[in-house]
């Protein structure tokens, strides 16, 4: 039987967020105009059903918030596969930042930035379903093929909605 390997994949995402209030009062909205996050797939795991996701952003001193995409476009609920994400590391400067899961949203996770800090990096693994479950729940992962859906792989700063303007 022939081995296959999955290369290195590079998803360089750019999203242009909307000045929207956070949900959180404890986080604050993000006043850059625009947020770039630089995405990038490991996807030599992918057989095995392992993506590993690294994130750059840039980030303000002080408390945020990263969110997990729970609405799905397409999807009638909020249905983001928030089960299969996994080894969640956050970093800026090489030092780890300690972060919490929100209290009631399982979607959403807290840290404060250190003062000195102007981006953070942000590492985690996703778990590709084995089984038929739901249109974002379903298997998308064989030995022969893999497909990479990019918003099972990213976190991004809460307080931005595409759905309000500035």
């Amino acid at each position: 039987m022939m081995k296959h390997r999955f290369g290195s994949l590079l998803v360089v995402a750019a999203f242009v967020i909307m000045c929207a209030e956070s949900a959180d009062p404890r986080a604050r909205p993000y006043d850059a105009p625009t947020l770039t996050i630089t995405l990038s797939v490991d996807a030599t795991e992918a057989p095995r059903k392992l993506f590993h996701a690294r994130m750059t952003m840039p980030a303000l001193p002080g408390p945020m918030t990263l969110v997990y995409p729970k609405w799905i476009p397409g999807e009638h609920g909020p249905t983001g596969p928030i089960i299969n994400l996994s080894g969640l590391k956050i970093t800026t400067g090489g030092k780890t930042i300690t972060w919490r899961r929100d209290d009631v949203d399982m979607y959403a996770f807290h840290f404060e930035v250190p003062a000195a800090a102007k981006e953070i990096q942000v590492a985690l693994d996703f778990l590709s379903p084995t089984f038929a479950g739901g249109f974002t729940a379903g298997a998308s992962t064989t030995a022969h093929l893999a497909i990479v859906t990019w918003n099972q792989l990213l976190l991004y700063p809460e307080g931005k909605s595409a759905r309000s303007s500035a």
